[in-house]
């Protein structure tokens, strides 16, 4: 499926290869997608819980993944495959930018590599197409579909539980820590965002 982007976005639409050699201390690049929820007039946001088998096991996290410059055309491309490898959702618009993130990530090899990850707000063809119906259904008619060897389970989070989640342990969601320590604040910024823009809250 197609999707479009806003147009303050343009500078990511640019070929992966060239983006990627503009940043040479940058060893890797990954992309993070926020999707909200139209079937609640309480904004939710879409995450996923890793699986027992990966790394940090149990987390919840956004859709997200690493760039693959042999076949994705640029950084929205690649935010477009991630996004349905890990949900089965397909982009049909990708709205703002949430947050830039730079980390050292251990190789398993020796050594350290620097990595970049930005994050999105997305829009998905399965919601829109609720909203043109004029008859949205519930979350968890969403059809949402997980890649088992990453993912175990998803939920439709409020912007309240991920902050209760964030100030204690007792709260339904545990996020990463170190080096993706980035999880928890970036969602919570995605719900500020959201809020700004009426198309998506």
């Amino acid at each position: 499926m197609e999707y479009t982007s806003s147009p303050h976005l343009n500078y990511f639409a640019i070929p992966l290869v060239k983006f990627m050699a503009a940043r040479p201390e940058i060893e890797g690049f990954g992309v993070g997608a926020y999707i909200f929820s139209h079937a609640d007039p309480t904004p939710r946001i879409l995450l996923l819980q890793r699986a027992e088998s990966d790394s940090m096991p149990g987390c919840w996290e956004g859709p997200g993944g690493a760039c693959e410059p042999e076949t994705d055309k640029s950084i929205l491309d690649s935010l477009v495959r991630e996004t349905l490898e890990e949900t089965g959702l397909h982009v049909s618009h990708v709205a703002g930018l949430v947050a830039v993130d730079c980390w050292e990530h251990r190789r398993r090899s020796g050594g350290r590599m620097r990595i970049a990850k930005y994050s999105f707000i997305v829009e998905v063809h399965e919601s829109s197409d609720e909203l043109r119906m004029g008859d949205p259904v519930g979350n968890a008619h969403v059809p949402v579909e997980l890649d088992a060897t990453e993912h175990q389970a998803f939920d439709w989070a409020t912007e309240e539980n991920v902050q209760l989640s964030v100030k204690s342990s007792g709260g339904p969601y545990k996020f990463p820590l170190h080096p993706m320590g980035h999880q928890a604040p970036n969602i919570l910024r995605a719900f500020e965002l959201a809020k700004e823009r009426s198309d998506i809250a």
